[in-house]
């Protein structure tokens, strides 16, 4: 299984971004993450851009606004690795869940938060966040 890097976005990155927001077909309808709202990770494996993930605080929850992988990608654990490292900048802000909105989302996405401990809430999955 390849290495999958999760960094901090980067301005160079926006083409790519866009790129991945077109190509999605599990988000509806997906476009570029806002950068005056969202904080954006970036996913890549073997040097090429994976997948992104946007996220914003709202009160104590983190809510995850897009989880983007690319078709080429699914199956590389790219979404899980997002997912990590969502969960992870979480618990470094001290918040206590992390909200993912189920608008949209079809049953494999269901069954990915799912199999990750995320249950259902109203419209969305969340997760409560573990601080050591």
């Amino acid at each position: 299984m390849p290495d999958v890097v999760v960094r901090p976005v980067c301005d160079d990155d926006e083409p790519a971004l866009r790129r991945l927001a077109g190509e999605t077909t599990i988000v509806a309808e997906a476009a570029p993450p806002e950068p005056s709202r969202d904080v954006v990770f970036v996913a890549e494996v073997e040097g090429h851009h994976a997948g992104y993930l946007a996220v914003r605080e709202e009160g104590r929850v983190l809510v995850i606004d897009q989880i983007v992988v690319a078709p080429a990608d699914q199956g590389r654990h790219v979404g899980h690795r997002l997912l990590d490292w969502a969960e992870g900048y979480g618990t470094s802000r001290g918040l206590e869940r992390v909200r993912v909105p189920a608008a949209g989302a079809d049953w494999r996405a269901q069954e990915f938060y799912r199999s990750r401990g995320y249950v259902a809430a109203g419209r969305a999955f969340e997760r409560e966040l573990v601080h050591l």
